[in-house]
Formats: C-alpha cells, sequence, structure tokens
C-alpha cells in the first residue's frame, strides 16, 4: 500500500534530513560555497540561527558551580522567495522542509537530491550517519460536535470503561516502532491542537511521523543514501495509509 494522491494534503511540513560522517575539517566557507551553488532557487533572505552552549562545571575547591557559556555552531537557513520551501545546511547535516501547501513529493524529491549533491560536493563528507523523514500532518474535521477518534483514525488512546471519565478533552500519545527486517524506526506523535484563529467549528487533529535509519559502526555509502530515502519514503506512506480510515482520506479529496 502506498500513498494515495490528494489534491488537498494535510501536511503542514515535510522535513528530510541528512547527518554526514565528516571528510575535511568543517570551516566557515562551506556554507557560503553551498548557497553560491544553490541560490537561484532559494532566492529569499538567508538566515542565519547561532546555538549557545552551555555547560556546568564544579570544582572541589569551591561550593558554587561555575556556569560557562559560549556560542555554538550556526546554523543557515535558506529560504525560496515564498518561505514555503526551505534548506538549512549546519556542520554535517543538511535538512530540506516544505511548508503547506505542499508541493507533492516529485517537486520536494527533486529539492532533496540538488541539496543532497551540493553538500556533498562542497563538503565532502565520507559517508551518512541519518536519514530521517518526517510529515507533520494537521487534520482539520468539520464540525461542532463531538467526534469519534476510531471514525477517522486506526490509531487512538483508549480508556477503561469503568473508574475514569469517558470524555476526551485533550489528548498526546507517542508510538516508538522498530521495524524487523531492517533496522528502520517509525516515530508516531498523534494529538489534538488548538484550531487556527478564523477557523472555529472544527477539530484539529495533528499525526506527525518520522521515519529514520542510522549507520553508527560504518557509514553508510553517499551513493546508497538517496535509494536508502526512496526506500524509507515508501514505508512512510504505507504507514501514514494504515493509520487513517476512508473518512478521513474524503477530507482530502482523494483520488483513487
Amino acid at each position: 500500500m502506498t500513498r494515495r494522491q490528494y489534491p488537498n494534503p494535510p501536511i503542514e511540513e515535510a522535513v528530510c534530513e541528512f547527518r554526514f560522517a565528516p571528510g575535511p575539517v568543517w570551516n566557515f566557507t562551506i556554507p557560503g560555497l553551498f548557497y553560491e551553488k544553490i541560490r537561484d532557487f532559494y532566492t529569499g533572505e538567508p538566515q542565519r540561527q547561532t546555538s549557545i552552549e552551555t555547560e556546568f562545571q564544579v570544582r572541589s575547591q569551591s561550593l558554587n558551580p561555575e556556569l560557562t557559556v559560549r556560542p555554538g555552531w550556526t546554523k543557515l537557513l535558506l529560504p525560496s522567495a515564498d518561505a514555503n520551501k526551505l534548506v538549512a545546511v549546519v556542520p554535517d547535516l543538511v535538512s530540506v522542509h516544505a511548508l503547506r501547501p505542499y508541493e507533492g513529493w516529485d517537486e520536494f524529491k527533486q529539492r532533496i537530491d540538488r541539496a543532497f549533491d551540493v553538500y556533498v560536493d562542497v563538503a565532502k563528507p565520507v559517508g551518512v550517519t541519518r536519514i530521517a523523514l518526517r510529515y507533520i500532518n494537521q487534520i482539520a474535521i468539520p464540525t461542532n460536535l463531538e467526534i469519534e477518534l476510531s471514525d477517522y483514525f486506526t490509531i487512538y488512546p483508549q480508556v477503561p470503561a469503568d473508574g475514569i471519565p469517558s470524555r476526551m478533552s485533550a489528548f498526546l500519545t507517542r508510538t516508538e516502532l522498530i521495524y524487523e527486517d531492517i533496522p528502520i524506526r517509525l516515530v508516531l506523535n498523534f494529538s489534538d491542537a488548538v484550531s487556527p484563529p478564523g477557523k472555529a467549528g472544527q477539530v484539529v487533529i495533528v499525526l506527525d511521523l518520522e521515519i529514520s535509519q542510522e549507520w553508527v559502526e560504518k557509514p553508510l555509502p553517499l551513493e546508497e543514501a538517496l535509494s536508502t530515502l526512496y526506500e524509507l519514503r515508501q514505508r512512510e506512506g504505507q504507514a501514514f495509509e494504515s493509520l487513517i480510515t476512508d473518512r478521513t482520506r474524503e477530507l482530502f479529496d482523494v483520488i483513487e
């Protein structure tokens, strides 16, 4: 089973991330080289985000711990002109983002391929240590009434029949699963959400799926990374379809 075609997909954000085994020492010129090779599409204003690292040190002769704060890595964030498509670069990592309205897998895949190839060209990593694909789905069910989650999803929180209230006002569940044939991890986050301003009269459900694979002892060869990503994509599509019902598919204007 693969993901069906949805003219109105519920995807709020899609993210593809590659973590690399480093080659040469990272230096400040690499983000600039990356930007020069990809700026023809990402024409929005580049942004830089610097992380902060903190460290506590307890010395034997002092009763008070010392707190050290120093700048960490700097992320280069490159948006498209409409800011709905982005790519981010930090040492040993590149991620590609698609915001609502989702552009579709074919276009998303083209951007992923290009970002991967450009990063490999300028940073020269020796392999890949992690690939992750994440889809954050925000599903709006038009109703002013309470709903039965089982009408829309095959996964939902359940409570005992007796002893506690049966009316659910909010929920949040997280499930981590490992495939048996390949050590691929699937993380499911399922929760309710607040309706966006101006869109009262609907129930909003978040179905957040991240599928990933890691290579700890020996990095994955670079030439195998994109085919591995497509395998993850197929499994993510199967997982998504198995978690929703036909009633939910109708909300996305499904094409059979």
